[in-house]
């Protein structure tokens, strides 16, 4: 595999990331009224260090792990002390995104796996010892692969070692009371444990830089590496998205076969999901690339609009032609690479040889030299007949002058049978002339009834070779002459036709580059097209791309949700500095909430893959991320409760969120104590408020009305509530589904319960409690007792106990017979 490399020198410089965990660092530690003073001083230090260093190198270790197709990356900056690690990220064998992360940030050496695919140690040492060469071409030193990719033991990098690793980190920011237990949580909301190639990559680091004492090796005093905080970040160019973005946005959705027996990975389907509507690909490369854009949408403006060019050219009317041609053409796209691995292997079938020429033919412009030989080579007719490959005649003299001679064969054996035939006594009635490839021409006799023995088997002029099926099988004068006049023909014409099968395999592997090249493009212009058609039939819109990150869409609605509901009520999304980029959403239950926020994700997801988006009109900004709290990924094997599942989903939005990111909040709190919810919904709302300019994009709803009720938010012009519209009287609710400004009252929870077929009576009692908290009244159990029949049954047990004589009536028994009883209102 040849490495690309980039054309200009690699800077030395800090790599600038646009990540949100990048430019969220807090200063920590400095508590004095001097902390301007300190702060400006440190500041002066480091800036008199720059001016004084020049051209001074970057130290960065980096760990890389790539398995199952996932790409797992973390790495160790010595000039700050923290580990930075990038998200699972799919990546194949071309290492697209390794090379876009080592050209941004250039490690001193990477630390990988023994066990690692042989295709990435390559990748690595020719980018990386390139690199190297590039930078400081005059040095007098000469670089090898093991000074730039180091290997380790696979154990190294196992995962449960890898997590107990990152699980004893010594971070600074965690408390020294903590237990062993509150740092596991801690440390949780640091770290996304589920990425497990991330996981893996950054415990492998951790234990290559303890080996080496990387940064301390002057400081003998020190236990371990120093580590400042764990950080995540991205590529500059590309929008991420988590696991549980990617679940809660409903952009894949696999659904097992119903059967138990065929319940396995390879049986799963594609379910209601933003793919599976998105995804009508003809061939399956191009099924693959749409798959790879959605799990990688960009931040690219250029690529972007490239891509909407060209929906847009599909989406014209004057064009369905060229769309129907294209989509035609694109079902015989086949996986070319397979093809020719099967072909550098001289193991390609018949099969691999039709699909090569029908995208050959389809695409003749830039390769008619493959497409004319394989049409005049192949004999696709013979060849699916015989199941081999079959040269046509005309290709080679020789091997059309073999082919009469085996085609003229059988009446040639028929003539040399007749020839032996008068030769041999008249006892001999039948004989044939048969071929075996391994013994050559042969006489075959039927065996008479006086042969019983081998000595009977001797017949004058010919020797016997073996007997099979009561034949009798000799070698003649004429057959030996056969035998060296046409040899093994038939093998002879195989053997002939595969040595023109390898040379044209070998022209074919020679623009190999060609063919890989034309079905990268097939597959990008099936992924073009298809989603035109989508945008056609699900009457999608075109959304002006801008720089900054802004969303303005009216008339926008639910890919998923309108094609199961109809009428769908469409809804605006106003979110920028004038309009506020903190929403506070309530409304009824069931209202369409959490659609709507749904709604937001989707719309702004859809723009940075490049396609058209379901509303009337859109501007609709690059971001950097998008984080969810709306839908809690339980799992026992995670060990944390669904409310810390919550906490680490707000937490890893809090730290890593910038003024370039998306945050929707659907309802948290909800797992916990009302008060306690509210306190840290609102907590969260007033630290993205008091970011100012670095302010997210943040949507929330819930239903904590007294947030807004008893004032619990500032009164900021970035903070602006919604409600979701509704009709109600005392007997009916009606849902309009239409956002409006304000907020609600109720969460109509009674109504809904009734709706959804609780007990009336349930539902009555219900309503009863509610209201006796609200008014900060008592709650009676329904079966109690008044208070004058309470009052009847004390004063009764107080006579009874004046009545007895402490001396010599049993205390026991009136305790047994009156006072219980009577606690338990059975008196």
């Amino acid at each position: 595999m040849s490495a690309t490399t980039p054309s200009t020198k690699t800077p030395r410089a800090r790599p600038s990331l646009s990540s949100g965990a990048l430019q969220t660092d807090r200063s920590i530690g400095m508590d004095t009224e001097d902390e301007d003073i300190q702060l400006d001083q440190v500041q002066q230090i480091h800036q008199n260090v720059r001016d004084t260093t020049v051209q001074a190198e970057q130290q960065v270790y980096m760990g890389v792990v790539w398995q199952a197709g996932k790409l797992g990356l973390a790495y160790y900056d010595i000039d700050t002390t923290q580990i930075y690690m990038m998200l699972d990220t799919v990546e194949t064998d071309e290492f697209t995104m390794l090379k876009r992360v080592l050209r941004q940030i250039p490690p001193v050496c990477v630390v990988i796996g023994t066990k690692q695919d042989e295709r990435l140690i390559k990748t690595l040492k020719t980018l990386l010892v390139t690199r190297v060469d590039q930078e400081d071409p005059d040095a007098d030193r000469e670089w090898s692969d093991s000074d730039v990719v180091k290997l380790l033991p696979s154990v190294d990098f196992s995962l449960d070692i890898c997590k107990r690793r990152l699980l004893h980190l010594n971070l600074p920011s965690i408390p020294k009371h903590y237990t062993e237990t509150e740092k596991t949580l801690y440390l949780s909301s640091l770290v996304p444990f589920d990425n497990v190639s991330m996981v893996r990559a950054t415990g492998g680091l951790l234990k290559y830089l303890e080996k080496m004492r990387i940064g301390v090796e002057l400081e003998d005093n020190i236990v371990g590496v120093p580590v400042l905080d764990l950080r995540c970040f991205s590529l500059g160019d590309q929008m991420v998205l988590d696991d549980t973005a990617y679940s809660s946005l409903q952009i894949f959705q696999r659904e097992s076969h119903p059967s138990a027996y065929k319940a396995g990975s390879r049986s799963a389907k594609e379910g209601l999901s933003l793919f599976g509507i998105l995804n009508r690909c003809r061939s399956q490369v191009g099924s693959r690339k749409l798959r790879m854009w959605c799990l990688q949408p960009l931040r690219d403006l250029s690529v972007l609009i490239q891509r909407q060019n060209a929906i847009a050219f599909f989406v014209s009317p004057r064009n369905i032609e060229v769309l129907t041609t294209l989509t035609d053409c694109l079902k015989h796209i086949k996986n070319v690479t397979r093809v020719l691995a099967r072909m550098t292997n001289t193991q390609a079938s018949v099969g691999d040889w039709q699909a090569l020429y029908k995208i050959t033919t389809k695409f003749t412009e830039d390769l008619h030299r493959i497409a004319t030989l394989v049409s005049k080579i192949v004999d696709f007719e013979e060849s699916s007949s015989q199941a081999r490959f079959v040269v046509k005649s005309g290709v080679d003299s020789e091997l059309d002058e073999r082919k009469r001679t085996y085609n003229g064969l059988p009446d040639f054996m028929t003539k040399v049978a007749k020839e032996e035939l008068n030769r041999l006594s008249d006892e001999i009635t039948e004989c044939n002339v048969i071929y075996l490839p391994q013994l050559g021409y042969l006489l075959a006799i039927p065996k008479m009834d006086r042969m019983q023995t081998e000595a009977d088997y001797v017949i004058p002029g010919l020797e016997f070779m073996f007997l099979s099926n009561s034949m009798l099988h000799y070698k003649s004068a004429s057959t030996r002459e056969l035998d060296r006049l046409l040899g093994d023909t038939q093998c002879e014409i195989t053997d002939q036709e595969n040595s023109i099968m390898h040379k044209l395999q070998n022209t074919i592997l020679e623009h190999s580059r060609v063919l890989v090249d034309v079905m990268d493009l097939c597959a990008e212009l099936d992924c073009l097209t298809t989603l035109a058609q989508c945008a056609r039939e699900y009457n999608y819109v075109r959304p002006n791309l801008v720089s900054e990150a802004v969303i303005i869409v009216k008339g926008g609605r639910h890919p998923l949700q309108e094609l199961c509901c109809s009428p769908f009520v469409p809804n605006d999304i106003l979110s920028d500095e004038e309009n506020g980029k903190i929403k506070i959403l309530t409304g009824p239950n069931a209202s369409g909430k959490s659609v709507y926020l749904r709604q937001v994700g989707m719309i702004v997801y859809l723009a940075h893959i490049g396609s058209f988006v379901p509303a009337e009109q859109a501007t609709i900004g690059m971001f950097d991320r998008i984080f969810t709290r709306i839908h809690s990924l339980e799992s026992v094997s995670v060990g944390l409760s669904t409310f810390m599942i919550d906490i680490n989903q707000m937490t890893e939005s809090l730290r890593n969120a910038t003024d370039k990111s998306l945050v929707l909040v659907d309802e948290f709190g909800k797992g916990t104590a009302m008060t306690d919810g509210l306190s840290l919904l609102c907590s969260s709302i007033i630290h993205w408020d008091d970011m100012k300019g670095a302010c997210p994009h943040v949507v929330v709803s819930t239903h904590f009305h007294s947030m807004v009720h008893q004032h619990l938010l500032p009164l900021s012009p970035n903070i602006k509530y919604l409600t979701m519209d509704t009709i109600h009287d005392d007997e009916e609710l009606l849902f309009l589904y239409q956002l409006k400004e304000g907020h609600t009252s109720s969460s109509y929870a009674s109504y809904i319960a009734t709706k959804s077929g609780l007990p009336e009576e349930i539902v009555k009692r219900g309503v009863e409690v509610c209201e006796l908290i609200k008014d900060n009244k008592p709650v009676h159990r329904v079966d109690s007792p008044g208070v004058d029949v309470q009052y009847k049954r004390c004063e009764d047990i107080v006579n009874r106990f004046l009545e007895l004589d402490l001396d010599k009536d049993d205390l026991q028994a009136f305790l047994r017979d009156f006072v219980l009883p009577a606690s338990q209102g059975l008196l």
